[in-house]
């Protein structure tokens, strides 16, 4: 990758202060001028005081990033991974791959044949995951670190930066497998459910979803805690399996209530660290 040379980072800076706003309304990323302006000040301020400084910084690859590939950039489909995120990312791909695998052959010996189906389709999903198409969940985009200099990390600790553009599909993982559907204006978690089949939320109390900055919430989808939730594109959204912790006590899968715990964990925390996207443009960094 080309060097980041600080003594050009006021220049860009500068540029930046004139077009950042532009940028982000135009791809939607930033919904409030003000919150523009106070990143563009607090990026070209930092940009000042790295003229003396050694260490190349996240948001000195970014402005290299805005030079580089002129025009609007949609930061809130921007990532970037860190080289601890990439260190463990196999192992813990692996181990839910284990763990849906085990799942799967209890549902089919309880005579679930749906369930075992969902669970294997998600297992092959995350096996084909390439995972050097991955991210560090959180906002580490150019806006956000201008505003939260304190965590701008050195660029050493970076191993790819990227932005996707924006998608226009919502993903759910549930008992009809891996799904994706279109995503439309005013899309409500219950709307994006109510397309699947009648059995998709048998016995869904709640469910996981994972925003395109790889933020995870947990929301109520069932008649008694229902809770409005709006679907952005790229969204994905994970049923969780039921437990013995669930209202209707009913787990169809007998025996493996850990290995349930397990996967409605963790597999939302793995999927935050899927990118924002299909259609990505991503820098290596050396």
């Amino acid at each position: 990758m080309k060097q980041y040379k600080t003594g050009c980072a006021t220049r860009l800076a500068s540029a930046l202060l004139a077009t950042l706003w532009l940028g982000a309304a135009a791809t939607g990323a930033m919904a409030q001028p003000t919150d523009s302006e106070t990143a563009s000040k607090a990026i070209a301020s930092k940009a000042a005081d790295t003229q003396a400084a050694d260490t190349e910084t996240l948001i000195d690859a970014w402005l290299w990033w805005q030079q580089a590939h002129p025009g609007p950039v949609a930061w809130q489909q921007a990532f970037a991974l860190r080289h601890d995120t990439a260190s463990k990312l196999g192992e813990r791909r692996e181990r839910m791959v284990g763990e849906l695998a085990t799942l799967a052959v209890s549902a089919r010996v309880a005579g679930d044949t749906k369930g075992a189906a969902a669970l294997m389709a998600w297992r092959r999903e995350l096996a084909e995951w390439p995972l050097a198409e991955a991210r560090t969940p959180g906002r580490m985009d150019l806006p956000w670190l201008g505003a939260h200099l304190r965590n701008n990390p050195p660029l050493s600790r970076i191993a790819q930066l990227g932005v996707c553009s924006r998608p226009q599909w919502v993903e759910l993982w549930s008992r009809d497998g891996v799904t994706r559907i279109d995503w439309v204006p005013e899309l409500s978690l219950s709307a994006a459910i109510e397309t699947l089949s009648s059995a998709a939320a048998d016995n869904v109390d709640h469910a996981a979803l994972i925003t395109p900055m790889g933020q995870i919430h947990r929301r109520g989808v069932a008649a008694w805690n229902h809770q409005h939730t709006p679907l952005v594109p790229g969204s994905r959204v994970v049923l969780e399996l039921p437990t013995r912790q669930g209202l209707r006590g009913a787990l169809p899968f007998p025996g493996t209530t850990h290995e349930a715990d397990l996967i409605n964990t963790h597999l939302p925390e793995l999927l935050a660290s899927r990118l924002p996207g299909d259609d990505c443009r991503i820098r290596n960094v050396p």
